[in-house]
């Protein structure tokens, strides 16, 4: 029994109906811009109340009825968003100055009989920071009039079709608009705790029941949380890999959970039974729970592999280690590393060099992380057989000769290939490795590789404030220099020997190029749940 046998509310989308000859098909943007009653701080809210427009009898299509500020993508745009600020600015009047995105959102696929036309709607939400903005606001002739209105009171007003579910596309409930502000501002956390952190805002959202506002039954509340694990992947794009595999892992237990109790209960999924949404909540909120234990023994799993990769050699009589930036799974690693050889009665030589990370020196963070380790463990008979140091990314090459092994931490793996995104500074670690006949590992687990038809954009990595790298500058520095403060870059996968994962190959413990792409096929299955938005 299909999923769309379930949820008959899917069928509205295009993939799954015959397009009849006479159905015409249309892009459109629809816009909704939001203030807050109160100003203070507003710049981090999404607003209490929106704009809510009447048409005229002058457009061609739902003549009298109220919408966002809409209007048809055009041939000439290069991007929906960039029709949706041509239409703010001809029916509002307002300019780009006037108007913040604060998020857009997956398009819906409607079909409306009425006009004989198959939708595609590009969702945004927009803010305005301040009242003078507010009284700019001046209609054309493409509306009567309009209203600033609470969310809550679109239900008395006669919209176009599927208003409300557009506008919950991109205004989410409260808690998740602040998590997703913490995660986006998060410059401390790794790929792994940020997925961690995704998973609390979601178990929030569960608890505080905010989607029942605007969801009746369990379809509908499962369609409510998908669109915010949607939210939730994306925030951080070189970093959604693992975030969405653990959004995916939680959807895919739900959706199962629910086509299994429809089985048995036909009338279960447009049930308005609070007792079925109850269930529901506490049966999501348990999976999240076992989802975080599971995380530990996939750490021991990684942890295993790294350690028969080092001591492949059973004669190991030193090691020297070299690392850049902060990953939580490379400090899983290298403290069992610290505590099994300080607490060995035959310890042998280790050093842990660590380029610092500029401009944030994640890397010396690891490197005093490390020490309180080796402090905790070590007896002062065996001090003398660990050594923690901290050099610049830019010495990595000067210190490389004595180096026996280079590992790399990831926040996404692209399955098509096996290279790296990682912290700015890896590729020269790498090709330095590599001019030096070093071996380097990724060490990660198997929730960083991301398919080849993922949305990110891999030559767009994310850049940061400048001022992160100013502020060591002399204080009065010439503006007209451009300070640029790319944080991430791609490894190519030539310059990778193997992947230390929680998945380990049959022939040797690390994984290949080969064993990535395979992997890559599963995940590829999992990531089709969003197409049910």
């Amino acid at each position: 029994m299909t999923f769309l046998k379930h949820f008959p509310c899917l069928s509205r989308f295009s993939r799954y109906f015959h397009k009849s000859n006479f159905m015409k098909e249309r892009s459109i943007v629809t816009s909704f811009l939001t203030y807050s009653e109160e100003f203070e701080n507003d710049s981090l809210t999404q607003g209490n109340k929106f704009l809510l427009l009447k048409r005229s009898n002058a457009v061609h299509t739902f003549q009298h009825l109220w919408a966002g500020v809409s209007g048809g993508v055009e041939p000439q745009d290069k991007t929906p968003l960039e029709r949706a600020i041509i239409e703010i600015q001809e029916e509002t009047d307002l300019t780009t100055s006037d108007i913040k995105l604060l998020r857009s959102g997956l398009p819906l696929t409607i079909r409306s009989e009425e006009t004989s036309t198959i939708w595609k709607v590009y969702p945004f939400l927009f803010h305005l920071d301040s009242k003078d903005i507010i009284n700019k606001v001046k209609i054309n002739w493409e509306h009567d009039t309009f209203e600033w209105i609470k969310p809550e009171d679109m239900k008395s007003f006669t919209t176009v079709p599927h208003l409300l579910e557009t506008f919950n596309r991109v205004y989410l409930p409260e808690s998740v608009h602040n998590g997703l502000i913490y995660m986006l501002k998060d410059r401390s956390s790794g790929a792994q705790e940020l997925a961690g952190k995704a998973l609390d805002i979601f178990s929030e959202v569960i608890k505080d029941k905010s989607c029942r506002q605007f969801t009746t039954n369990p379809k509908e509340l499962y369609l409510a949380w998908l669109n915010i694990g949607w939210h939730l992947s994306e925030i951080r794009p070189t970093m959604k890999a693992s975030i969405t595999f653990a959004i995916l892992k939680v959807m895919q237990q739900i959706k199962d959970h629910i086509i299994d109790l429809s089985n048995s209960s036909s009338d279960l999924l447009d049930s308005s039974d609070s007792v079925y949404l109850d269930s529901l909540e506490k049966y999501s909120l348990d999976i999240i729970e076992e989802l975080k234990i599971a995380s530990k023994e996939e750490e021991r799993k990684i942890n295993a592999t790294f350690m028969s990769t080092l001591f492949s050699n059973t004669k190991v009589t030193s090691l020297h280690i070299m690392t850049i930036s902060y990953s939580s799974t490379i400090f899983s690693a290298l403290s069992q590393l610290i505590i099994k050889n300080v607490t060995s009665d035959h310890p042998y030589n280790l050093t842990i060099t660590i380029l610092e990370s500029r401009p944030l020196n994640e890397g010396a963070t690891l490197a005093n992380k490390l020490s309180h380790i080796l402090n905790k463990n070590v007896t002062s008979k065996k001090n003398d057989f660990v050594k923690i140091q901290v050099i610049t990314d830019a010495s990595c090459n000067y210190f490389m000769p004595t180096i026996t092994h280079v590992l790399l931490g990831s926040d996404i793996i692209l399955g098509n290939d096996g290279s790296v995104i990682n912290k700015m500074g890896s590729s020269l670690l790498a090709l330095s490795a590599k001019h030096h006949k070093k071996p380097v590992y990724v060490v990660s687990r198997i929730d960083k590789i991301i398919s080849s038809d993922s949305s990110i954009k891999y030559d767009t990595m994310e850049e940061k404030d400048a001022n992160e790298i100013i502020s060591i500058y002399e204080k009065e520095w010439n503006k007209t220099i451009t300070v640029r403060n790319v944080y991430f870059e791609k490894v190519e996968p030539n310059l990778i020997d193997g992947y230390i994962t929680n998945e380990t190959n049959k022939t040797q413990r690390f994984l290949t190029i080969k064993d990535i792409r395979l992997l890559e096929k599963k995940i590829k299955s999992m990531e089709i749940i969003f197409d049910e938005l």
